[in-house]
């Protein structure tokens, strides 16, 4: 859609589309950006200029024979002239430091004031037009990051080089008419053919760019999903599948590079009639000398302005394609800035109430989602909420329970209906003061990568400490932040990976208090949480819910059974509704059959309940105390802030890793080994580097022609000058078919080159990524949208330094080796002092380049700190957006932006100074030149010809070396990312998955032993998990592991599947050591389903065989869905198995993924099944399918199963209780229970369960 709009602007208006780069300056940016424009200008009429002195020195040096006797009059002039060569390099310096200084200065100003725009816009929009538009994170992530360099790009350097290049056209022409009007006016004409071809190639180089764009997109989000769920795919070996989905993925883009080489070539080659053009110039000019008296200095400015006037206007034109790629990124950013969404955050008006009592009403809503109108949600969904009263929803998976809390938040607006708070529709209501009454609690809480203070702030803003400890305190969290090494300041992680679930969950609580909301919301705020941190949570929300009217989703309904209203929703309407009491009345009722799914309860309450609960005070003040500030190391710690911010305190284990990360950068590695990558197109590298030779010393031959041209016009004889007029001019005219034909071959065969070696490096990146150890995947600065970007951008940058960038250097050596030659045979005096001054010129462009080159690593690092924070935004958008805190993470933004912008001043200066001192000392080396040529003519050591053909050769020739230095800051942006492909290339994984000697079993029993294991998260070496841990897991029986939130229960399955290797100790699987296996052919006789199912986006049928090893057909993917329970609902969808997931599986609701992920393991047929809480985010009916499906999965293999609630797991074989890395308890369930309420297990059972159920469920064992 975007594309199509994109292209209808270009097409309708071209020059209105460029300013869409410009709409992010203020009032300091315009003025920079007048100066910077007058510097630009001020440095383009400088060539003119300086043409203008020339042909006077011409004339005065041409008209002299050897030794005449004017000599004095003759050295006079000279010297005259030289003197205003070198004015007009003072003056050249002044506006080349303007350009430089203004415009990269306001560049970086504008983009990052753009980044915190755009970002802003992401985070205005409403929630359904990323269901409908953004397929996943990585594209606004790419938007923030790319878009905006591209458009920072274009400022600092393209937009300035087009002003200068259009000020030499005009300027040239103006000069060109005044010197010689003639010449003007039959030269002005061939304008059109210097610049036509430019642009229609301009046009065609656009259009490429935005297909590879879109193209590349398809392949980023294949990388985006695959990382960012590492575990699944190592655990399905999934690794080959998601490689070959990217290679497939790439491979039109190539198809598109090579289109764009062979535009290249046709348009840089069609700069060979410049050629063409001085043949004709020429042959007119010498008319002109012989007949209309024109001397031939004029004639050669008169030709040289309009050649350099025309080239400057093509190679201004050619800038353009930066344009058109800055102003496609400008419009996408501007498209998203300017759309106003439909539920507006920013929108202010509205009403707002004085006082909020709390009543809410939902009256004949009916609703469904944007992305899937046809599955309606709602049908006349009716619900009245008295004000303060606690309303639970329950009912199935995807009846709509969430979707009422989603609604109410008005992240949606429903289709029909409306939704009353107090009496007054909410969508009459201000939105932001709406969203303010309201705390959200959900089911995966959003955390964000900060430390645990700026989360809770997220709810409040202006909060102080005192309130802060206040809320986590409430939330029964301060115990456990309190004992955290860095307490409140700890970090979080991306996504809050750090904090175990419970702990997550009591930080959003917090959050959700400090707001001191009219209206919580909890949806299915506890699931996740093992059962002693659901009782403390719950006790949390109890005390938050107190006189708030409180919007309760749950799926355990003991969480529930104290709601002043219990709501039975089922296909998008109410079904009952009333106290838990009287619901439980109606045996028929729905929820009277939800409770007897749960078996909470039988119908009446005990009398004995008083007494247990006061043994249950006691019991949690001493396990509270001693247990669950233990229990304070996290779970899935698995990634690594803590480690980043504290690098040093890694233990010895780690060390390793942390220096083989800084070594790799620092060898920067050799340009040999990129070009050992392409060999297999030697033949192309071949053409294109003969091509580029020859094309380099077309430059120099030229300009020997050029300066024989000169001296022809001084010639007394008329027959002379015909004769040697025309030899000249069928050699400007065989060099310009040369031209042409060189480069076609030259830029085709190098883009060949560069898109396959591209290809080449991204798939050998993320095959090597995919071999990495989780623990890497851990560190923050690899994080999903960070490895996204580097395949992105390091990939590409090189494929420029080697098609474009190694055709430079070849065409750059071959011109330079020619023209040094020749000018040292033609005229060694003049020639060694003018390569003697050349360094110089060069050296200033190295300055500016090493310069650059430093900076551009700033550049990235900011970048890469807001791309961050940007898929973060994006992928807790929800969370942003209930809690309005749109405004915190600009902040945020605002403050990862503040280091670069101080290094951009300084940037600026040095950008500035550079350009001015290489361009001011052009000129004055050609007044050198001038001057001392003109000694040695009155000397008589050479003759003017010789004077004129060298000049014209190493000028022409510094022309060259000057516009690859330019190329060198692309060099210098080059080598880094050389540097990071590489780093990624070299490094050794820790856990080879494809160890060529290990062991492949084809099946394995499912023993599996740990033995005296020390284990800390690599991301936080200071915290041992276990510590001389065993435990036996016997083969074909099923093995439960439970404990409290931090235990250690999950971390036993990452060692099974080998995500992590324990610091000592060993682990076993049939008695051999899991380090001695093939490790991708053991997995596959391992499956695991974990609390958050990740899909993938495809179709279900390919989330459920992604894990099957070859080709599956459909009976078995079908067999496979009805052991899960998943067939029915899958065939009741509208596409059944062709029905598309959306991003992450986005479009199914949690119990229909958990299925599908079911299923998928069960499609691997495993020995070793491994369920990490697969039903924790279930409600009881989904659950109990789920439950039924694992069961029946689950015999006669070995499976290890984590669970928090205790009822999934009381038909497992042995019952392992941990507590603190340790095994407190095992034995089954029964065993367990009778050694009586001194046992750990029997007191988590009774958490969990009332007095009368236990009993009974003593008395049935």
């Amino acid at each position: 859609m975007g594309e199509k709009l994109a292209t209808a602007a270009a097409t309708t208006k071209k020059n209105g589309s460029i300013w869409s780069i410009f709409m992010h300056a203020d009032l300091a940016d315009v003025f920079l950006m007048i100066f910077g424009f007058l510097g630009a200008v001020g440095d383009g009429f400088s060539m003119p200029v300086v043409l203008f002195v020339t042909s006077k020195l011409m004339n005065n040096i041409g008209g002299t024979g050897v030794g005449s006797d004017i000599n004095s009059l003759f050295l006079k002039n000279i010297d005259k002239n030289a003197i205003a060569l070198c004015y007009v390099a003072c003056g050249q310096w002044l506006a080349c430091f303007l350009e430089g200084y203004c415009w990269s200065r306001t560049a970086e100003r504008q983009a990052s004031r753009m980044r915190a725009r755009y970002l802003k816009a992401v985070l205005r929009q409403d929630i359904g037009y990323f269901d409908l538009n953004v397929t996943s994170t990585a594209e606004v992530v790419t938007s923030v990051s790319s878009d905006s360099l591209v458009i920072q790009d274009v400022i600092s350097e393209k937009v300035p080089v087009f002003l200068m290049n259009v000020a030499t056209f005009i300027g040239s022409y103006v000069a060109a008419f005044l010197m010689l009007w003639r010449l003007a006016i039959v030269g002005f004409p061939f304008i059109v053919v210097l610049v036509i071809p430019g642009l229609i190639y301009g046009r065609a180089l656009m259009g490429i760019a935005r297909k590879m764009r879109a193209e590349y997109n398809k392949a980023s989000v294949i990388v985006e999903q695959g990382i960012s769920s590492i575990r699944t795919v190592y655990s399905f070996v999934g690794e080959n599948k998601t490689i070959s989905d990217y290679s497939l993925a790439l491979e039109g883009t190539v198809k598109l590079g090579l289109k764009q080489g062979l535009a290249k070539g046709l348009a840089i080659g069609s700069n060979g009639l410049v050629f063409a053009i001085w043949a004709f110039m020429s042959y007119y000019g010498s008319r002109l000398v012989m007949y209309h008296g024109a001397q031939g200095g004029t004639v050669f400015a008169v030709g040289a302005a309009i050649a350099v006037g025309g080239l400057s206007l093509g190679s201004g034109l050619s800038n353009l394609k930066y344009f058109s790629e800055a102003t496609a990124a400008g419009e996408r950013i501007l498209e998203m800035i300017k759309r106003v969404p439909t539920i507006d955050s920013d929108n202010m008006e509205g009403q707002i109430l004085e006082t909020v009592a709390g009543e809410l009403e939902f009256r004949h809503v009916e609703f469904a989602y944007p992305s899937r109108p046809e599955s309606t949600i709602f049908r006349d969904f009716n619900l009245v909420i008295p004000a303060g009263q606690t309303v639970a929803l329950v009912g199935g998976s995807g009846s709509g329970k969430s979707t009422a809390i989603a609604v109410l938040q008005r992240f949606y607006d429903p289709l029909g209906g409306e939704i009353l708070l107090d009496g007054v529709a909410i969508n009459k209501l201000q939105l932001k003061w709406v969203r303010s009454q309201m705390g959200l609690v959900s089911q995966e809480p959003a955390l964000f990568a900060t430390s645990i203070m700026e989360n809770i702030l997220f709810g409040k803003e202006d909060a102080d400490m005192e309130e802060v400890i206040a809320a986590a305190k409430a939330s029964n969290a301060h115990n456990f932040i309190s004992q955290l090494p860095q307490g409140y300041d700890t970090q979080v992680g991306e996504m809050g990976v750090q904090m175990s679930g419970g702990q997550k969950q009591r930080i959003a609580i917090a959050r959700a208090i400090i707001k001191s909301p009219r209206i919580l919301l909890l949806d299915e705020a506890t699931s996740a949480l093992d059962s002693e941190s659901e009782r403390v949570v719950q006790e949390a929300l109890d005390q938050a819910a107190v006189g708030r009217t409180t919007i309760i989703i749950a799926h355990r309904l003991s969480t529930i059974r104290h709601a002043d209203l219990i709501a039975v929703v089922q296909n998008g309407q109410v079904m009952e509704s009333g106290s838990h009491d009287d619901l439980i009345l109606n045996e028929t009722g729905l929820y009277s059959s939800l409770i007897r799914l749960q078996q909470t309860q039988t119908n009446h309450y005990d009398e004995n309940d008083h007494a247990t609960s006061s043994m249950m005070d006691k019991f949690d003040l001493s396990n509270t105390s001693s247990r669950r500030n233990s229990g304070v190391v996290s779970r899935s710690s698995s990634a690594n802030s803590a480690a980043t911010k504290t690098q040093n305190l890694d233990l010895g284990t780690d060390v390793r890793t942390k220096s083989d990360i800084t070594d790799q950068p620092l060898q920067v590695p050799s340009f040999k080994r990129l070009l050992a990558l392409n060999m297999p197109e030697w033949k192309q590298a071949l053409v294109g580097s003969i091509s580029a030779v020859i094309f380099g010393a077309v430059q120099p031959i030229y300009a020997f022609a050029m300066g024989s041209m000169i001296s022809v016009f001084f010639l007394p004889e008329h027959s002379q000058i015909k004769e040697k007029t025309r030899i000249y001019a069928l050699c400007f005219l065989g060099l310009a078919v040369l031209s042409m034909v060189i480069n076609i071959c030259q830029h085709y065969s190098f883009a060949y080159m560069g898109e396959y070696l591209t290809k080449r490096i991204r798939e050998r990146m993320l095959t090597k990524i995919l071999t990495f150890e989780v623990g890497w995947f851990d560190r923050d600065e690899n994080s999903s949208g960070a490895i996204c970007s580097r395949l992105a951008k390091d990939a590409n940058v090189v494929k420029s330094l080697v098609g474009d960038r190694m055709a430079l250097v070849i065409q750059t050596l071959s011109a330079v080796t020619v023209a040094c030659t020749m000018g040292l045979v033609i005229a060694w005096r003049l020639a060694i002092v003018m390569i003697a001054v050349q360094p110089i010129i060069i050296c200033c462009f190295y300055f500016k380049r090493v310069l650059l080159k430093n900076m551009s690593k700033q550049a990235i690092k900011a970048q890469d700190e807001s791309s961050k924070l940007a898929a973060e935004a994006v992928s807790n958008l929800r969370t942003i957006t209930s809690f309005s805190s749109q405004a915190r993470i600009l902040r945020m933004l605002e403050k990862a932006q503040d280091g670069p912008r101080r290094e951009s001043v300084r940037q600026s200066w040095f950008a500035g100074i550079g350009l001015g001192s290489s361009n001011g000392l052009m000129s004055l080396t050609w007044a050198m030149d001038f001057w001392y040529g003109g000694k040695l003519i009155n000397q008589g050591y050479i003759g003017s010809k010789a004077l004129f053909e060298t000049f014209m050769i190493l000028v022409s020739t510094g022309r060259v070396i000057a516009d690859a230095g330019t190329m060198t800051n692309d060099l210098a942006k080059g080598s880094d990312s050389i540097g990071s492909v590489y780093a990624v290339l070299d490094r050794f994984t820790r856990i080879e998955p494809e160890d060529p000697e290990g062991s492949k079993p084809k099946n394995i029993t499912g023993l599996v032993e740990i033995r005296d294991v020390d284990f800390a998260y690599p991301a936080r070496p200071d915290v041992m998990i276990f510590n001389g841990f065993s435990i036996r897991i016997e083969a074909g029986k099923s093995t439960a592991l439970v404990g409290q939130s931090g235990s250690g229960k999950s971390t036993i399955i990452g060692l099974i599947e080998r995500f992590y290797d324990p610091l000592k100790g060993t682990i076993k699987i049939d008695g051999r050591d899991l380090k001695s296996y093939n490790l991708r052919s053991l997995r596959k006789n391992i499956a695991l389903v974990s609390q958050e199912p990740t899909l993938f986006s495809g179709t279900v049928r390919e989330n459920i065989a992604y894990g099957a090893s070859d080709k599956v057909d459909e009976t078995e993917i079908i067999e496979a869905a009805r052991v899960a329970n998943a067939h029915d609902f899958i065939a009741g969808l509208k596409d059944g198995y062709d029905t598309w997931c959306g991003d992450r599986g986005l479009q199914l609701s949690g119990g229909q993924k958990q299925r599908i992920a079911i299923a998928r393991a069960v499609l691997k047929n495993p020995t070793i099944l491994l369920l990490d809480e697969a039903t924790s985010a279930l409600d009881s009916q989904s659950e109990k399918i789920v439950q039924d499906a694992l069961e029946r999965v689950m015999v006669g293999r070995t499976s290890v199963v984590v669970a928090h609630r205790l009822s999934t797991i009381q038909n497992c074989d042995t019952i392992a209780v941990l507590d603190k890395g340790k095994i407190v308890e095992r034995g089954t369930h029964s065993s367990l229970l009778a050694t009586g309420p001194t046992g750990v297990y029997y007191s988590l059972v009774s958490l969990q369960t009332k007095p009368s159920t236990f009993v009974q469920a003593q008395s049935f064992k």
